[in-house]
C-alpha cells in the first residue's frame, strides 16, 4: 500500500528518479521563459515544493512549504482538481489579494493536478513567474503532457508496492508469506531486544485437513485454510505478524511481556476458528492443534529457532488430542 503522506523530497522512492523530476522542471522554466518550475505535494494539510528549478532568479526553493488555510493558487487545483492558468495575477481581483502576490513576487501561474492512480490528488505541477504571461494553446497542452509524465512515474511507485506487497503476501489468505516473515520478524527481534520485551511464536495447524480434502475436494480445504486466516486476522493486533508458512501451518509473532499472553491468544484463535467454521455445514468439525514458545529479547533469538520450539509443542498438542493419527501423519 502506498504511503502517500510520505514527503518525496525528504524520502525518495526507490521506484523514481527524483533527479528526472529535477531536469523536468528546469526544462520547464527554460520553455516557458518563467522564474520557476516546480512540482509540488499535498500532504498532511500542506504544499511542499518536491522539487524546483535551478535557474538564478528562481524565489521558491526545493522544501519551500506553505499551509493549507493560505490563499494559493495550487490549493484552487486540489479544491477543483482542475487545472488553473493565471495570466495576470495583480490585476485579477480573485487574485491581487493572494499573499504570493501582495506579499510576494508571483504575476503568472499555470499548474496541472497531479494524480495517483487511484484518482486521488498528489499536488501539482506548475510554471511561475513574476511577471505576466500570455501562453499559447501549445504551451498549455506541453504542461499537459508535462503532468502526464510525472502521473506515470506515481503509477510506476503504485506498481512497484503492489508487486513488493505480492512478493511479501500470501495470495489467497493475504497474509504475509515466509519471505514477509523474514522480513517484518527481523524488526520485531530487534524491537523486542530494545524495549525489554519477549518474542513469542504461536504455530497453529489445521487438524486433518487432507480427510476434509479426500472427502470434500480441494475447495474445502483452502476454506479451511481461509477461515484459519480469517480468525487470525480477527484475533490478533494490528502490530502483530501473521504469517502463513506454507499448507495449512501459520504463525503468529507477537512482542509481550508474559508468556500467559499467548496461551490466551492460542484459545481465544482456536474459538474464533471454531465459531467460523460452524457457520459451513462442511468445515463444522475442523479444530486446530497449536504450540507456542517465548523468548526475551536480551537472548540470542533465531527466527527459525523459534519457529521449529513453537512446532514441537504443536505437535504435543497434535498428538494429545489424536494420538491414533499422529503417527501415520505427515508432518
Amino acid at each position: 500500500m502506498i504511503d502517500t503522506q510520505t514527503c518525496l523530497s525528504r524520502h525518495p522512492h526507490p521506484s523514481i528518479d527524483i533527479s528526472k523530476w529535477q531536469r523536468t522542471v528546469d526544462l520547464m522554466s527554460q520553455l516557458f521563459d518563467s522564474a520557476c518550475g516546480t512540482i509540488v505535494q499535498f500532504r498532511q494539510q500542506e504544499f511542499n515544493a518536491v522539487v524546483a528549478s535551478l535557474n538564478e532568479d528562481n524565489f521558491l526553493q526545493q522544501d519551500s512549504s506553505w499551509p493549507w488555510e493560505m490563499k494559493s493558487f495550487c490549493r484552487t487545483i486540489i479544491e477543483t482538481g482542475e487545472g488553473l492558468y493565471v495570466k495576470d495575477a495583480a490585476n485579477e481581483e480573485k487574485w491581487k489579494d493572494a499573499d504570493p502576490v501582495k506579499d510576494g513576487p508571483v504575476r503568472s501561474y499555470l499548474g496541472m493536478p497531479i494524480t495517483w492512480p487511484d484518482g486521488s490528488l498528489f499536488g501539482t505541477i506548475c510554471v511561475i513567474d513574476t511577471k505576466h504571461s500570455n501562453y499559447k494553446s501549445t504551451q498549455v497542452e506541453l504542461m499537459e503532457q508535462f503532468r502526464d509524465m510525472i502521473n506515470a512515474d506515481l503509477k510506476m511507485i503504485s506498481d512497484y508496492e503492489e508487486i513488493k506487497a505480492l512478493a511479501l503476501t500470501d495470495e489467497m489468505t493475504c497474509v504475509s508469506n515466509r519471505r514477509g516473515l523474514n522480513v517484518l520478524a527481523a524488526q520485531r527481534i530487534k524491537d523486542a531486544k530494545r524495549f525489554g520485551l519477549s518474542i513469542g511464536i504461536a504455530y497453529l495447524d489445521i487438524d486433518n485437513l487432507k480427510a476434509l480434502n479426500d472427502e470434500h475436494g480441494h475447495n474445502a480445504g483452502d476454506d479451511c485454510i481461509s477461515t484459519l486466516a480469517q480468525a487470525m486476522k480477527n484475533c490478533c493486533r494490528e502490530n502483530d505478524i501473521i504469517a502463513r508458512l506454507g499448507g495449512d501451518e501459520f504463525v503468529v509473532m507477537l512482542l509481550t511481556d508474559t508468556h500467559d499472553h499467548l496461551q490466551v491468544l492460542c484459545q481465544r484463535l482456536e474459538n474464533e476458528f471454531h465459531r467460523l467454521c460452524s457457520e459451513s455445514d462442511i468445515l463444522s468439525d475442523s479444530g486446530i492443534s497449536y504450540g507456542y514458545c517465548c523468548r526475551h529479547g536480551n537472548h540470542p533469538i533465531s527466527l527459525d529457532t523459534l519457529i521449529e520450539e513453537a512446532d514441537r509443542s504443536m505437535y504435543k498438542h497434535k498428538k494429545a488430542k489424536q494420538p491414533e493419527q499422529c503417527d501415520t501423519e505427515a508432518h
